[in-house]
């Protein structure tokens, strides 16, 4: 952020009121640390401010993510940017958990003009023509309702359950309300499809984590490997 030019907001009312807007409208914010993980990768979430409490300029955020946040230092600053506002802001937080954050109010708020917020790319979006031609396999899309039954490696008793995008026999992608649900070379054990368990478990790996804009969910494309 220290390279983006930016308008400070350092008014108490002004910073009060936008913490309220926050709280009341439940915008999607952006949340990240410039930490990376051990994948190299900086870790970014969607998360909601789910309380506020203005007497004692308390906070607490909350992750889209049925894993939680997957900050581990607790020492390291975080990022929050409203894109609707595009107004952005570091901190450190008080309290740092898997499934909540708490802060304090932001002694100061950066507002962003419209060209210099286009520049924070957090997640690559997605452009379905730019990266059809590196599929080996074509996909179908899917309907309405469709879904995929998964679990991580090393989370095997975690069942989850995701709204399918498209398939192939090299791969598919699926959606999610939140990119920091995973990361690329995750690795993956698909169940079933359509709660209709498979003759035998596939295995795949995340490759790709990309912003859908018009739903403002995240495509996850999965490649199928053999053991």
């Amino acid at each position: 952020m220290s390279e983006i030019e930016k308008k400070v907001i350092t008014d108490d009312l002004e910073i009060i009121e936008f913490f309220r807007i926050l709280h009341k409208t439940k915008e999607k914010l952006w949340i990240w640390q410039n930490a990376t993980n051990e994948q190299g990768e900086r870790p970014v979430h969607f998360c909601l401010l789910r309380k506020l409490d203005i007497l004692k300029k308390n906070i607490e955020l909350t992750p889209l993510s049925e894993d939680g946040f997957s900050f581990q230092n607790k020492d390291n600053d975080l990022f929050l940017y409203s894109r609707k506002k595009n107004i952005a802001f570091k901190f450190r937080p008080r309290e740092l958990e898997g499934h909540y954050i708490m802060l304090g109010f932001a002694e100061k708020l950066n507002h962003l003009s419209q060209e210099l917020a286009a520049k924070i790319n957090l997640v690559e979006e997605e452009n379905e023509g730019k990266s059809k031609h590196l599929r080996q396999q074509p996909r179908k899309q899917a309907g309405d309702n469709q879904t995929v039954t998964l679990y991580k490696a090393g989370s095997e008793s975690k069942h989850r359950h995701y709204d399918l995008y498209d398939i192939s026999a090299g791969g598919l992608a699926l959606k999610t309300p939140d990119p920091g649900m995973f990361a690329k070379d995750d690795f993956l054990t698909v169940l079933c499809i359509n709660t209709n368990p498979l003759p035998q478990p596939i295995k795949g790996k995340v490759v790709s984590i990309r912003h859908m804009t018009d739903d403002d969910l995240f495509k996850v494309g999965v490649q199928f490997i053999k053991d």
